[in-house]
């Protein structure tokens, strides 16, 4: 037996093994009303897996012997089923052993697929008491609109050309598609995650994930929640200040990794924006711990629906207006240095401009302290773009708070920078 055999057979075993010690310990209804017992998932699932694995290497040599094995377990397990006693259980087992063997299979084509697949399979399984609790909990309308949501994930969302379609280059279908699909999505884990941790501990979560990807999306989310209900105004501020405080550590990030000397100087700017933010974000968890306790705010807020677009598609439209203005800035007002091209980028997005000068100041194309001055310009028109947002979308009551927060950290960023 050659190495790579004796590998498969070991992946074979252990899948086998793996959704077996999952399966032997379901006991059915039946077999507690009779006191008995029959674990033998064991065992058996090792079989399974083990007869596909020999039906595989079979097939090297005869090519039906696999769809044959397939074919002879299904109609073992139709023969069984139909035989049952209980013929109220469901088949979840049967379909597992159909499973297990064509896994068995796959461990000789390739066997750290079939490794993944297992866990998987085997996590399923394991699944059912979270899965049904959770079915249980849910409302016609949140799997109503979680239908939508996926539907616009995964019928509209890939039929937008991904091509501008004016004379400026601002308005791709295809990216102005995909940040609704990202606000609205953020929204919709901010609703779960609401009703599964409360209205404080779900949306701070919410901001803090969602500033990985984009803390302008974040802002435009919390507002609509703040604005929809005016109890969780500083939960929501908490959210989108804490997605900022993401974003500032993200861009420190990005730079490190391009550009070490250059993320060194942009500590003293951009690291004093994230640690104002931070703190900010701190007195703000306590703010909003103090003004309505948890479970207050749980019960006062009127959850409606998971999948709001109304406010992503008017943030999009918002988003499409700065991208014009940005565009026309360059093109008529020319490039008069890269303070002004950094300051027009900023106002859409941080992370092109960051990436394109990090590249630019490892090449030495653009001076170091250059460089670093552009990425700070376009954070601070950045973050003026989100203290809009949050007024225009949030309003004045929640808009002010987020402006403090941003104005200050960015105020105390620049000051810095001036001075190192």
């Amino acid at each position: 037996m050659n190495n790579q055999i004796f590998l498969e057979l070991i992946y074979a075993v252990g899948i086998g093994v793996l959704i077996g010690v999952e399966r032997s310990t379901i006991i059915t209804a039946k077999e507690i009303q009779d006191n008995t017992d029959h674990r033998s998932g064991l065992r058996t699932f090792t079989l399974f897996s083990l007869t596909g694995y020999c039906a595989a290497l079979l097939s090297d040599q005869y090519p039906l012997v696999a769809p044959l094995a397939l074919a002879s377990l299904a109609l073992l397990i139709i023969v069984r089923y139909n035989r049952s006693d209980d013929l109220s259980l469901g088949i979840t087992t049967e379909v597992a052993a159909i499973s297990t063997c064509g896994l068995g299979m796959l461990c000789h084509t390739n066997m750290e697929a079939a490794g993944v697949l297992g866990l998987i399979v085997t996590t399923l399984l394991s699944a059912k008491h979270y899965t049904h609790n959770i079915l249980d909990r849910m409302r016609r309308v949140e799997i109503t609109d979680t239908l939508k949501f996926m539907a616009i994930i995964l019928i509209i969302l890939p039929l937008m050309p991904n091509r501008a379609l004016d004379p400026y280059g601002a308005f791709n279908p295809y990216k102005v598609t995909f940040l609704v699909i990202l606000i609205s999505g953020i929204g919709y884990i901010g609703y779960f995650l609401t009703r599964i941790l409360g209205a404080r501990r779900g949306l701070g979560l919410t901001g803090l994930i969602g500033g990985l990807t984009s803390s302008t999306a974040v802002t435009a989310a919390m507002a609509a929640q703040a604005k929809e209900n005016d109890t969780l105004r500083w939960i929501c501020a908490f959210s989108t200040v804490g997605a900022n405080a993401t974003m500032f550590m993200r861009v420190l990030v990005v730079v490190a990794i391009l550009n070490q000397p250059l993320a060194v100087v942009l500590a003293w700017s951009i690291g004093t924006m994230g640690a104002v933010v931070l703190v900010a974000s701190i007195i703000l968890w306590f703010v909003a711990a103090k003004s309505a306790d948890g479970s207050k705010v749980s019960n006062e807020v009127s959850l409606k629906n998971p999948f709001s677009i109304g406010p992503a598609v008017k943030f999009a439209g918002f988003f499409v207006l700065i991208l014009f203005t940005a565009r026309l800035a360059k093109i008529y007002l020319g490039d008069q240095g890269i303070y002004l091209a950094s300051a027009a980028s900023g106002l859409a997005d941080v992370d092109a401009i960051t990436l394109s000068l990090a590249e630019q100041s490892k090449e030495g194309s653009v001076a170091m302290n250059v460089a670093a001055i552009g990425i700070t310009i376009a954070v601070v028109a950045n973050s003026i773009v989100k203290s809009l947002i949050a007024i225009y979308s949030g309003g004045w009551r929640f808009g002010r708070i987020v402006t403090l927060v941003l104005m200050l950290a960015t105020g105390a960023g620049l000051a810095v920078s001036l001075l190192v």
